[in-house]
């Protein structure tokens, strides 16, 4: 294999991509309605029984690729679940500083840059490529028996073309949603020979479409019961006051886009209930300070939980909670969720609303089939709507039908073995019947 060769080859297929970006989302665009059809006829997987893992030959090199936070927090479990299995494993590749605490060889600490949206990955082009080259000329030299790439399709989809092109087994983790935004990039997907999907109705999706789709169930079905014992402390919450959550989002152009609306909504049930309580859990140590600028100059008391997440939210009564992995992490707490996304950009806010393929954003919603959670998604939010919804969550009916559904939903989302599947299928991948 040629390094350099397949950096040039992957050079123009990026190229070609932003050249038929436009032509391409605009097919999609007049697809639309097609796909939300579709959407409405896919069929939910049921979750395997736990794979028997026995006589499998030992697993010695494999490469590791994740870019962001979320992603590194799931690759984590599986690595230690594959490290328990296989004690002489290295695992080199891409990652952050909790994967090389854990023993990972990281070549760049893409999951500590936390890169987001088309400016971001702009700014970080010269990057991305020499990972693709040290990638590249790793599986010479390190001689990978599979490769693992967990979510962050932008890059991970280049390093997939490449292994597949070399005869190197690869296992995606936590499929990308084509579904609701870039459908034809599944010509990339389907030659992993393992594509996990994590929502249910996701392998009739990539099935249908010609990829090997897996159904393992969601990860935070494996951290529900145990993320709270690596958090710090909670902060001491006064019993006799009812506690709602403010969930920003993980990352800074999230903190900046929802926490000022959040905040203009807790005033706006602080008026009419005086005995509500406001906290906002972080784990992100390195984004305080941007949490701080725009918490201190705000009228309303906020209880800060630096360093802590799970423990809080058991606490609470309801939410808001931007768009993602943490709507589940909060309904599978027993607490009722308001879905809280701002966009500031106009296109982007078009597009959300008139481009996507799907019915409804939140994953909580997908998965229901219907609206469980509100949604508020877009460049003017209304902070009094956002209280209205939120205070309808708080006692009664609407809380009560909620917490119903979510009796027969919790276990296609929390039921424990996502980690364990996916060990499963990788040493599958690295050792073929």
């Amino acid at each position: 294999m040629n390094p350099a060769k397949e950096v040039r080859r992957e050079f123009f297929a990026a190229l070609r991509d932003v050249g038929f970006g436009l032509p391409r989302h605009l097919w999609a665009f007049t697809q639309r309605r097609a796909r939300l059809r579709e959407f409405a006829t896919l069929r939910p997987a049921r979750l395997a029984a736990m794979p028997r893992q026995e006589n499998i030959p030992p697993l010695k090199r494999v490469i590791l690729s994740c870019g962001d936070a979320s992603g590194e927090t799931h690759a984590l479990r599986l690595l230690e679940h594959l490290q328990q299995r296989h004690p002489d494993l290295q695992v080199e590749g891409f990652g952050g500083a909790r994967l090389a605490a854990a023993g990972m060889k990281v070549w760049e600490p893409l999951a500590d840059l936390n890169v987001m949206g088309f400016r971001d990955v702009l700014a970080q082009l010269p990057l991305f490529f020499r990972c693709v080259r040290r990638f590249a000329e790793s599986l010479s030299s390190f001689e990978p028996q599979a490769v693992l790439l967990v979510d962050y399709p932008g890059l991970n989809r280049h390093l997939l073309r490449i292994a597949a092109r070399n005869g190197i087994p690869v296992v995606d983790f936590i499929a990308p949603q084509l579904w609701a935004w870039a459908p034809w990039r599944v010509t990339d997907f389907r030659r992993a020979d393992r594509l996990l999907t994590i929502l249910s109705f996701e392998k009739d999706w990539f099935e249908r479409r010609g990829a090997k789709a897996e159904f393992i169930g969601h990860p935070i079905g494996d951290s529900l019961a145990q993320a709270a014992d690596r958090e710090a402390p909670a902060p001491a919450l006064d019993p006799d006051r009812t506690w709602v959550g403010l969930l920003p989002g993980s990352r800074k152009r999230e903190v900046r886009e929802n926490l000022p609306v959040l905040l203009q909504a807790a005033a706006c049930l602080a008026r009419r209930r005086p005995d509500l309580g406001f906290v906002l859990p972080h784990l992100r140590q390195d984004l305080w300070p941007l949490l701080d600028s725009i918490l201190k100059p705000s009228q309303i008391e906020v209880v800060r939980a630096p360093g802590c997440f799970h423990r809080v939210l058991p606490r609470l009564q309801a939410a808001f909670v931007a768009s993602g992995t943490a709507l589940l992490e909060v309904a599978g707490h027993g607490v009722p969720p308001v879905l809280v996304y701002g966009i500031s950009s106009r296109l982007a806010d078009w597009l959300s609303r008139h481009a996507l393929a799907v019915p409804r954003v939140g994953s909580l919603n997908l998965m229901a089939g219907q609206t469980l959670v509100p949604e508020h998604v877009g460049r003017h939010l209304d902070p009094e709507l956002l209280a209205e919804d939120l205070l309808a969550r708080l006692e009664g009916p609407v809380r009560e039908a909620f917490l119903s559904a979510m009796e027969g939903m919790r276990p296609q989302f929390a039921t424990p073995g996502a980690a364990q599947r996916a060990c499963a299928a990788l040493e599958a991948a690295a050792s073929p019947l």
